[in-house]
């Protein structure tokens, strides 16, 4: 989520807010930046809230996709009211929610220097406004069809396009326009995912080193049990007593049947 002064923002896929990257917050034109990881074929709606709860001017958010102006909605006043923007109306009746689409990658030099310099961005625009008549929403004239030159310096492969159109109710709406400088300006540029990781805007953590296994072999020589009803201490020491001369034995035994020795050469695989 992003927050400026009393409002919020925030992009939502499935239900949950996108995590945000890289926050940066610019007093001089009220606005903050942020990267968002996008998927394509996702749908996503955008939600704007006015968390001061007593204004009682006329305030709307505005929804920008990849620079186009889409609609907005005002916010109710004297409530926590939250703005939720998903669709579009591409008729009277019919609306179509937001998706996060795919780029064309084209090869005509046609479409070398004309990638929309906001492509890959969704921008809400909080602003003042004044109200006029009512009327009818009026079809979308949002393009969703975007060509990028293969050889483009722009790393942008997803676009918003729109899903499956659904049949609603017949509303009527009312004009607004805004007025003065936005209140607050929200920008979320949104990205693949794995994009993201490769220029460090989402951090990845550092693979775990594997510790090397330690074989640890028991050098101690076999203890030789000895049967005595003396007492313990005694026993002990009669049983280290023999044990030494046991060892002297089996160590001059292996002196005189001592065989060549083989070195043999060993090869770090690792």
């Amino acid at each position: 989520m992003l927050k400026y002064q009393e409002y919020t923002a925030w992009i939502s896929v499935d239900g949950q807010p996108l995590e945000t990257y890289a926050v940066e917050t610019l007093p001089a034109t009220n606005e903050v930046t942020c990267w968002i990881a996008s998927e394509a074929g996702k749908e996503f709606s955008v939600h704007c809230q006015d968390t001061s709860a007593s204004s009682v001017e006329a305030i709307a958010a505005f929804v920008y996709l990849d620079g186009q102006v889409c609609h907005g909605n005002k916010f109710k006043a004297n409530t926590n009211h939250i703005v939720k923007i998903s669709d579009v109306y591409v008729t009277d009746r019919i609306t179509k929610p937001f998706v996060f689409s795919t780029v064309r990658l084209t090869d005509e030099d046609e479409f070398v220097d004309t990638s929309s310099a906001n492509l890959g961005q969704i921008q809400v625009k909080v602003c003042r406004i004044v109200l006029s008549d009512f009327c009818y929403p009026s079809q979308t004239n949002l393009q969703t069809e975007h060509k990028v030159h293969e050889r483009s310096k722009k790393a942008v492969t997803h676009c918003v396009g729109l899903g499956s159109g659904t049949v609603v109710q017949s509303t009527m709406m009312r004009n607004s326009e805004y007025i003065g400088q936005p209140l607050a300006i929200f920008t979320f540029k949104y990205r693949d995912r794995n994009l993201l990781k490769a220029n460090g805007v989402i951090p990845v953590p550092a693979p775990l080193k594997r510790k090397a296994s330690q074989e640890i072999i028991d050098l101690t020589v076999n203890d030789v049990k000895v049967e005595s009803n003396r007492p313990n201490a005694l026993v002990r020491g009669e049983g280290s007593s023999r044990r030494i001369k046991e060892t002297e034995h089996r160590n001059k035994k292996v002196k005189q049947e001592q065989k060549p020795v083989v070195f043999v050469d060993v090869i770090d695989l690792t």
